[in-house]
């Protein structure tokens, strides 16, 4: 509006100030000044607009990509079953690199092997809109929002399943609104990438029920032993009520607050109409037994034996979900464990200052498969009862490596098995290069004229056994014990594995190179195999086996054992190792020094075996096969070797202290009651053997008069008496933890220092 014109006295009409805002310069300037605060206005929208671009991209960059998701695939338990497929022995969760650590269990299902019962109580319970909603809930966002202002900061609450789940599987539990948007956007994402079922599954194989179990198939199986298809509406209302607070309503702790959490899941189904007060009633009032999280393992040297197998497959036990299928025969390997704990309580008397130990394996001599696997008599105890003494520690062998000896001087035509041998001079004295003169001796000190060679072995002569080893080389019998797979260790190079043949010495055939139980048992198996077409001896090492298939939880093969995979033909001649076998089982052979029936005889069956005793009765061993199984017990003590006889520490003490004693009941008793039912049977004559007055020979070698050496003269003066070689002085050694059963294959380093 134009003001209007003021006259003066004098009747003139004034001009217009120019800075007047109604002049027509103040209008000029008004209208400058608009366009000026329109642009500043207008630049901050822009500015505004392209900041908010700029952090929405950015926003929605930073979240993940929500595709590919399968239950199947999530990181969870290694189940360790028996050859029987059923009997669990281990449960090894996420966290769990060997037995003895904790670590979280999972066990993911798919949805059909889940209770709808359980499926019914976990929608109406957490989210009962789930099967209609986006992904999230209005009005759940709306009263958490409330709640939050109320509390004056985030607290949560009204999350659906979906974002419950978007949560657990990409976010971080922090509560922040940044955190907040990335549920609701990537819950979003979700409900349109995979189907409500599809949803529900993976929220019920990821969420937490509390005492370390993920998955509502895992925390059935603990708290009621049972799988999650099979519980019934109270075990599923029970459970469907955990995840709000596993550990305030943890069912073995807090069993009152875990029944009325129950009551308001009850109380919800009936609310949306999954149940009836009724049923509710009847649930809510059953009595069923619930049992706290166990971490115990059956046959847990064996458990880890497994563990470190899977890890050299490529496998990741305790994160990947794996079901492996072992070898392991349970029945047989809980009898295993009754005989040596009550073998080795029996004998705790004969070592008053020692650390006695025992240990026991078996194969199937056919394919290399481990039965049972008995690593000490108390996994559970210190490392002198609980240390693994099948494959975790070498130790000194004894006499029981003498029939590979005398089978390396057989396939060489040295000896046949009715050489006679003279069991003379006494003591034998072997020069040995850089430690002077070696003395040997009979284990009783004895001599014992000219036995033939079949008796000198299954007698456990030591001057024959030396006198043959020495004629036959000793660097041939390391090549049949490493063709074997053995792996006898030098205590001269930090007990290596690797070393030529050429740095062993004379005492290898007496035990002074020490070896693993499980490297010896696989040796006598090489002895033992045979097809059962024919019944005819292989002489085929194969390695020791523990796993028979590995599978993930959609059934896939990943691995399936092959006894020919890492089999080695011809390890032992097969017309030798029935020379050899036929040795070992004429209990005649041995009397002259175990005299008839001693435990090293099975009555009712057809059966070899060798004992091995350390120098002043440190260990005791016993070798044994039947055409069906194989079987080694290691007794003796875990500490040093003692320096002399009248040391009274660390070896047993008094009489019957020898193999045949400490060792060979074991042996014995696992055997018989291992076997029965088994047909007695033996091996058939190899069309390279000639049988002749009840012995055997090789075709092209059915005498050898005697072997050159046999007496020498004149004999080496006496020295000091060095008696057998004992182990590196330490007792039982460590194998590497990387390579549990050495190899001579790259990836298996020689053991170190101590090891």
């Amino acid at each position: 509006m134009t003001p209007p014109r003021i006259r003066l006295r004098s009747g003139r009409t004034p001009r217009a100030r120019f800075h007047a805002s109604w002049s027509p310069a103040g209008r000029l300037k008004n209208r400058t000044l608009g366009l000026r605060l329109l642009a500043v206005l207008g630049g901050m929208l822009a500015v505004l607009l392209t900041g908010g671009t700029v952090y929405a991209t950015s926003f929605l960059s930073s979240l993940p990509d929500v595709r590919g998701l399968d239950a199947t695939l999530l990181k969870g338990d290694t189940v360790i079953l028996a050859n029987d497929g059923t009997t669990v022995l281990a449960d090894i969760g996420v966290g769990q690199g060997t037995i003895g650590q904790g670590g979280d269990r999972r066990h993911t299902v798919t949805l059909n092997d889940i209770s709808p019962k359980m499926q019914d109580a976990t929608v109406s319970i957490e989210d009962r809109t789930f099967w209609t909603n986006s992904g999230f809930d209005t009005q759940g966002i709306l009263r958490s929002a409330a709640n939050n202002f109320k509390a004056g900061g985030i607290t949560g609450g009204g999350s659906t399943i979906t974002q419950q789940l978007a949560k657990r599987m990409f976010l971080s539990p922090a509560q922040s609104l940044d955190r907040k948007a990335k549920e609701l956007v990537l819950a979003y994402q979700l409900s349109q990438t995979y189907s409500k079922k599809q949803i529900l599954e993976l929220y019920l194989n990821e969420t937490y029920y509390g005492d370390e179990q993920y998955g509502v198939q895992a925390a059935a199986q603990s708290y009621f032993h049972k799988d999650a298809k099979a519980m019934d509406l109270a075990q599923a209302a029970m459970l469907a009520g955990l995840p709000q607070a596993p550990d305030a309503y943890n069912p073995v702790l807090h069993l009152d607050a875990t029944k009325v959490r129950q009551k308001e899941v009850l109380d919800a189904m009936v609310r949306d109409g999954k149940i009836t007060p009724q049923e509710e009633t009847a649930a809510y009032h059953e009595q069923f037994p619930i049992f706290g999280a166990s971490t115990n393992y059956k046959a847990s040297h064996f458990v880890n034996y497994v563990l470190g197998e899977l890890r050299s497959l490529g496998f990741k036990p305790g994160q990947e979900q794996l079901v492996v299928k072992t070898t392991l025969d349970y029945g047989k390997q809980q009898l295993a464990e009754q005989v040596v704990r009550e073998n080795w309580q029996k004998n705790l008397p004969k070592m008053p200052n020692g650390k006695l130990s025992s240990s026991m394996v078996s194969l199937d001599p056919r394919t290399g498969q481990i039965v049972d696997y008995v690593g000490g008599p108390d996994a559970g105890a210190d490392c002198f009862t609980g240390c693994d003494f099948v494959s975790g520690y070498a130790v000194n062998p004894g006499s029981s490596l003498k029939p590979f000896t005398y089978a390396a001087a057989i396939h060489d035509k040295k000896i046949t098995m009715d050489t006679p041998i003279a069991d003379d001079p006494s003591p034998y004295v072997v020069s040995v290069p850089g430690s002077g003169p070696w003395k040997v001796y009979n284990f009783d000190r004895a001599t014992h004229g000219n036995p033939p060679a079949r008796v000198a072995l299954a007698s456990s002569l030591n001057i024959p056994a030396v006198k043959v080893e020495l004629a036959e080389g000793v660097p041939q019998v390391v090549d049949l014990l490493r063709s074997a797979g053995m792996l006898p260790r030098n205590p001269q190079n930090n007990n290596s594995t690797n070393d030529p043949d050429t740095a062993f010495g004379p005492s290898l055939t007496l035990g002074g190179y020490p070896v693993t139980l499980l490297e010896e048992a696989s040796a006598f198996a090489t002895l033992a195999d045979y097809d059962p077409k024919t019944g005819i001896q292989n002489g085929v090492y194969h390695q020791p086996e523990a796993i028979m298939q590995v599978t993930d939880l959609k059934d896939r093969l990943l691995y399936q054992a092959d006894p020919s995979r890492h089999a080695r033909a011809n390890a032992i001649d097969p017309n030798v190792a029935f020379i050899i076998a036929s040795i070992l089982v004429d209990d005649n052979n041995r009397a002259p020094i175990f005299g008839h029936n001693s435990a090293l005889h099975l009555p009712d069956r057809h059966s070899a075996a060798k004992t091995g005793t350390t120098e002043f009765y440190h260990d005791g061993l016993t070798f044994g096969f039947t055409p069906d199984l194989v079987t080694g017990v290691w007794i003796g003590d875990t500490g040093p070797q003692p320096q002399s006889a009248s040391d009274p520490n660390h070896h047993f003490v008094g009489g019957n202290v020898d193999a045949v004693f400490v060792a060979a009941p074991a042996w014995n008793k696992f055997m018989e009651q291992a076997l029965k039912g088994v047909r007695d049977h033996w091996y058939s004559k190899p069309g390279g053997v000639t049988p002749q007055g009840g012995s055997y020979f090789l075709a092209d070698t059915t005498k050898v008069e005697h072997f050159p050496g046999d007496k020498p003269s004149p004999s080496p003066s006496a020295g000091p008496d060095f008696g057998i070689p004992p182990d590196p002085g330490r007792g039982p050694q460590p194998v590497g933890q990387r390579c549990r059963l050495p190899l001579p294959l790259p990836i298996c380093p020689s053991p170190g220092p101590g090891g």
